[in-house]
Parts: C-alpha cells; structure tokens; sequence
C-alpha cells in the first residue's frame, strides 16, 4: 500500500513515542472502587466520563507539541501549514482539549471548518489523550473480575467503538480506540444505532484480505472494521491494525458510510 506509506511510518513513531510516555510518564491516581464499577456497569454507565478522567494538562500539553515535533520531522511543510491554520483560527490547546473531552468537537466540523489541516489536528488532539486514558484503564481493567457490559459505548471511558473483532464460538469484541478496553457485543446489533433488523445489515471485504471487513449498519449509515482472529495467527494490536487497515475506512466512506463524528456516547 504505497500510497499509506507516509502516514504509517508516521503511525509508527507516534506509537513509539506514547509506550515510552507510558512507560516514563507520571499520572495523576485515579479512585478505582469495584463496587462502584460494578453498579455502573449494570445500568449501562461508563466508569467514569470522559471529563473525570484526571487529567495532567501541563503533561498532556508537553505530549501534544511532541507528537507535532515528529510531523515537524518527517514532514516539515504540513507541519507548517497546520501551524499556520492553527494560528489563524485561534487555536488554544487548553480550551480545544477541554471541549474534546466536554464532547463538542467532531472531525467532520473540524474538517469542514478547516479543510485538511482540521482533521489532521483533531487526530493529533485524540492522540494527545491516549497514554493518560489507556493508563488509567489498564489499572482499571486489573480491578475487574469480568467486564459484562452488554452496550455499544466503552465500559470505562464511554468512547464509542473503533474496530471489531470476530474471536472462537463467533463472540464479537469491540474495541475504544481511546483507551482500549475491549468488551462482549452482540454480532447482530448495531452498537452505534442499536438497530437489531438483520435486513439493515451487510458487509463488504477486500479480496485477498481474509479476515478483515468491515460491517456496516444500512439504518444509521455507520461502519465498524472487524478482524476475523479465528484466522490470525498471534497477538494483534489493535492500534496497529487500524492504520494497517487504512484503505477500508477509504473503500467505505467512498460508500457513504460513516463513522461515528463524536468519541464519546451522549447522555451517559
């Protein structure tokens, strides 16, 4: 896939750099009470909302600018016209990641009131979230006995499914491409809409690509990537398959079909 080679080796220092954030980084504690996890779960809530996960600002600021570094790197003219974007809109990383985590920013708004640069700085911004929310997850997740959640929004966090996954008996996994929780959902339903009509369902996949596709839900117009890992062969990190898989979210907005235009389920 040549044409994804400079946003993939783009990808992959960006990786890089959250695991040795992760590794290095300090963070702010979090109040883990499984008590409390437990009753949320069972009522359909997230653990916490996006804007109660703590939060170092300063931190997540200083990973911002670094992660703009690498573009800076290996592209130095985007850098510079999303600099010189960023500038004529005012643009203020304290009040931009207060309203991404208040839910107020869309990539489709950020792209149609900036062009290009906006969609490219929306991805940077969720970017910037990343090491903290997969952080206090993983303490999380380690607190848990079992995850039965049986909602289309992360148990944690409440972002909205990113990628699929088909696993043995045919059980489905979604996956928060926020803070990587995965958790159980029903194949046949929509998680996005919640539309359970199987006339509204289908799917599409590239030949050759066995085990990837992407399902798509005809009442909301919405699409999921799903990996097949009944016929993968080890570990798969999810993260990585989301670039690699690039060309299907082409294929399928080429459709019509969309993704989610927020990170985070509403009214929860």
């Amino acid at each position: 896939m040549p044409n994804y080679r400079e946003v993939l080796e783009l990808a992959e220092k960006i990786l890089v750099e959250k695991h040795r954030w992760k590794t290095e980084g300090s963070f702010p504690p979090i109040s883990l009470d499984p008590i409390k996890a437990k009753i949320q779960m069972k009522e359909g809530f997230p653990y916490a909302r996006p804007g109660e996960v703590p939060l170092d600002l300063g931190l997540t600021r200083e990973y911002f600018h670094g992660l703009l570094g690498i573009l800076r790197e290996q592209n130095p003219e985007r850098y510079e016209a999303l600099g010189k974007s960023a500038e004529a809109h005012g643009f203020m990383f304290d009040k931009f990641i207060k309203r991404l985590l208040e839910n107020q920013l869309t990539e489709n708004r950020f792209g149609e009131d900036w062009g290009k640069e906006g969609s490219l700085l929306f991805f940077f911004l969720v970017q910037s979230l990343k090491p903290t929310f997969e952080f206090h997850a993983e303490s999380w997740r380690r607190k848990q006995k079992e995850i039965s959640f049986p909602h289309g929004f992360c148990p944690f966090c409440g972002g909205l499914p990113g990628m699929g996954e088909i696993r043995e008996e045919g059980r489905r996994v979604l996956h928060c491409p926020l803070c990587a929780t995965e958790w159980d959902f029903p194949r046949m339903k929509c998680p996005y809409c919640w539309n359970e009509d199987q006339e509204n369902f289908t799917y599409f996949e590239v030949e050759g690509e066995a085990g990837c596709r992407v399902d798509i839900c005809l009442h909301c117009r919405r699409y999921l990537k799903t990996i097949d890992t009944r016929e993968k062969e080890g570990p798969l990190d999810w993260e990585v398959e989301d670039y690699l898989t690039l060309y299907l979210d082409h294929l399928a907005q080429e459709e019509g079909f969309i993704r989610p235009p927020k990170l985070f389920v509403e009214g929860r």
